[in-house]
């Protein structure tokens, strides 16, 4: 089984909401998964579109999956590196009135954040790559390309937080990727709208 591994260097705190409240908490967090696997596999595919200029690229839905085709990668929640735990804290947002430049009334957020130097997570193939299609090194292009693309993640990321850099543990993006990659953007323009006449 190929299993990739990347490493994510923390810039500033960051903040994925959970799908449950917490007391004194506007937006909680996951203390125990404060950054999942569906988010991590959300912002590499978000990643990967802004690459090849088009988010139902054929490759991105071979690679990243489909509602007609499952992605053959499964990935992992992060764990942070090191001994030391995430560092959870809380922070504050206001809504300001414009005409009294006064604090509006029900307008106070209190949210959790978390922080640590450094995390890391996998992408391991756990399906079988469609015949006829890209080759598993391809894939592994696309996924250390799309990894390397992603720079914030999280809510609030223009507010200062989720500022990251995701790197592969074998080293950096390759020219031999990033030639993949080019291959593929010319593909996909070669091939016109081939995602919205797969109905997707």
């Amino acid at each position: 089984m190929t299993v990739l591994g990347f490493t994510v260097t923390f810039h500033s705190p960051f903040r994925v909401g959970a799908a449950y409240a917490r007391d004194g908490v506007v937006a909680a967090l996951d203390r125990d998964d404060p950054l999942p696997a569906d988010h991590l596999k959300g912002v590499m595919r978000a990643a990967a579109g802004q690459l090849l200029a088009d988010h139902r690229h054929p490759a991105i839905l071979e690679v990243f999956g489909s509602p007609r085709s499952p992605s053959p990668w499964s990935w992992s929640g992060a764990t942070r590196i090191g001994e030391n735990d995430w560092v959870f804290s809380r922070r504050h947002r206001v809504k300001i009135d414009e005409g009294s430049h006064m604090a509006i009334e029900d307008h106070l957020v209190r949210a959790e954040q978390a922080w640590a130097p450094a995390a890391r997570f996998t992408v391991s193939r756990v399906g079988m790559i469609a015949p006829g299609g890209l080759s598993e090194p391809a894939h592994i292009s696309l996924l250390r390309c799309a990894a390397a693309g992603v720079h914030g993640l999280g809510a609030w990321r223009r507010r200062g937080l989720g500022w990251v850099g995701i790197t592969p543990d074998d080293g950096q993006v390759t020219a031999d990727d990033i030639a993949v990659i080019r291959a593929l953007a010319g593909a996909g323009e070669a091939s016109g709208t081939a995602g919205e006449a797969s109905g997707i």
